[in-house]
């Protein structure tokens, strides 16, 4: 009989970083991120905004700086500004695959 395989999954890429949350902040009703991930210097790859609990996403390029890459503002509207978002970001490269913790921005009085 044939042994079974692991079916790969579809990112090739491991795990190689972590992205750090430089300012989050709610501003008119949009929750505003920005992002930077250490030690990766590279202009080619996608910073993704994920809104936990939602299927929404928004996504930039990242910009290329020294020994590290930015993600610039990424803006979402918030459908309720008075709760607390949720979200992280990650981030996605052909070589590099990263993603913060999951972070909350405190809505502001």
């Amino acid at each position: 009989a044939a042994t079974p395989t692991a079916v790969p999954t579809p990112s090739v890429t491991p795990f190689s970083g972590d992205v750090l949350i430089v300012t989050a902040e709610v501003v008119g009703g949009n929750l505003e991120v920005t992002a930077m991930i250490p030690r990766v210097s590279e202009g080619d790859g996608t910073c993704t905004l994920e809104l936990v609990g939602t299927d929404r996403t928004l996504s930039v390029t990242g910009t290329e700086g020294k020994d590290v890459t930015y993600c610039g503002v990424m803006s979402m509207p918030l459908d309720d500004p008075s709760t607390t978002p949720q979200f992280r970001v990650r981030y996605e490269s052909p070589s590099t695959r990263a993603e913060s913790a999951v972070s909350t921005v405190e809505p502001a009085p």
